[in-house]
């Protein structure tokens, strides 16, 4: 008995005694790491660092190409050569030399506005993928609460068992004394070591659920899970959010109607860059070239040289493709129009969960404020009850049952509490202000 009153102990001052000197983990500083760190945060600010690149100027055609070529040709050849006058002449080693080098530029003068509807496209793909990357954002910090607070409340549950622990110790004490002084059976003593040890066990789990909850926290957060830091059981509610003001502020700026009304901006110019192709094209071109040449003399020149420029202009109209790009047109107008019809599911699909939530929310309140009267009324309880198993009017069971349910209502007012800050957090994203 002695030797297991001193595991405890000294389990339980190994469990909490490294909690002492680590830092505190606030829940805006793990916001913060996790924006600036979390892995699927930093792909997606990646994929809308692409999207800006190619919606710059180097990606838009509107630049002309300029190529620069040349070229050295030599040959050694014999030759048997036959004049008009009838003479003649066989030349071995008939060497030819010529040399070329040229600069061209090219320039697409009119495409049929093709070029600057795909400009508009990139531009605002851009402003996509930044909805993308905010819509991302959102959902890892949703998801970060509820890590950062499942710590916190396996944090409070193990404390909790703490204080069981310490509840257990001393309605041991108080049985090894009654039966010091024949006032009890050695049967109550027993019961009380069994829930000690009981207690003591359900410690050990709850502190290794605890260990490996704060171990998920620091992968969410992108930084080695081995950190060791605590968890800051507080939380700060807002003052009570208006159901119509969330549902407002969801129609104008939740992200996923955001999205939906990029990408119907996104068909538009997807139908206009197909009705373009329909446009004639004008390209022009301008060059530089030199040629130089050096012939053996069975030629009519021994040197030729040759430079100058060269100005190009050129007209293209693709009258009839067999019919590809008006198929394409027609199938981007259908695109456009399941968008749309996209749009509006999505908005009553909101509001649908707008009212769903803030009806959560507010259940989630009522719940909170129940719990922190259960946990009043236990504590009362089980004060009364500790006293009167001290003066041997309430049996063990009784008391071990005013235990269960204090612990019970301690946890579900922890619970409670979390609960309706997830729901709180839940509204804001709805009402896609919670970044702000």
């Amino acid at each position: 008995m002695k030797n297991f009153k001193t595991l405890t102990i000294l389990f339980v001052f190994l469990s909490i005694s490294p909690v002492i000197s680590q830092n505190v983990l606030t829940l805006d500083e793990a916001i913060k790491i996790t924006v600036e760190k979390n892995y699927d945060v930093r792909i997606a600010k990646n994929n809308t660092e692409v999207s800006n690149i190619e919606k710059g100027v180097l990606n838009s055609g509107y630049l002309p190409t300029v190529s620069v070529s040349g070229g050295i040709n030599y040959s050694d050849e014999a030759q048997n050569v036959t004049f008009s006058d009838g003479s003649n002449t066989n030349i071995d080693n008939a060497i030819t030399e010529s040399y070329n080098a040229s600069v061209t530029a090219e320039y697409t003068i009119f495409d049929g506005l093709e070029r600057k509807f795909n400009t508009q496209k990139n531009s605002e793909n851009f402003n996509l993928k930044k909805i993308e990357e905010r819509q991302l954002i959102e959902n890892t910090i949703v998801s970060l609460y509820d890590t950062y607070y499942n710590v916190a409340y396996q944090k409070q549950i193990t404390e909790n068992l703490l204080l069981n622990i310490e509840n257990s110790k001393d309605r041991l004490e108080r049985t090894k004394k009654k039966l010091k002084y024949g006032q009890g059976s050695k049967l109550d003593e027993l019961n009380a070591q069994v829930d000690l040890n009981n207690d003591s066990i359900s410690y050990a789990s709850a502190y290794k659920d605890f260990k490996n909850l704060k171990r998920n926290l620091n992968l969410l957060l992108g930084r080695d899970i081995t950190i060791e830091y605590v968890v800051d059981t507080t939380v700060v509610f807002l003052n009570k959010l208006s159901e119509d003001a969330i549902l407002q502020k969801a129609i104008n700026n939740n992200v996923t109607s955001l999205l939906n009304r990029q990408n119907i901006l996104l068909s538009e110019l997807d139908i206009k860059i197909n009705k373009a192709k329909f446009l004639p094209k004008i390209n022009g071109s301008a060059s530089y070239n030199w040629n130089e040449s050096m012939n053996p003399v069975t030629s009519f020149a021994l040197n030729n040289e040759t430079y100058g420029v060269n100005l190009g202009l050129s007209l293209s109209w693709n009258l009839f493709d067999g019919g590809k790009n008006k198929t394409k047109v027609r199938t981007s107008k259908i695109t456009k129009q399941n968008r749309e019809i996209e749009l509006y599911k999505a908005r009553e699909e909101l509001k649908t969960e707008v009212y769903n939530a803030y009806e959560d929310y507010f259940n989630k309140q009522f719940t909170l404020k129940a719990e922190n009267h259960n946990i009043a009324t236990n504590q009362l309880n089980f004060s009364r009850t500790q006293k009167q198993f001290s003066l041997g009017q309430v049996s063990a069971v009784e008391f071990r049952q005013a235990q269960i349910n204090l612990f019970n209502a301690l946890n579900n007012c922890v619970k409670a509490k979390y609960d309706l800050k997830i729901a709180e957090t839940n509204l804001l994203q709805l009402g896609g202000i919670l970044l702000e």
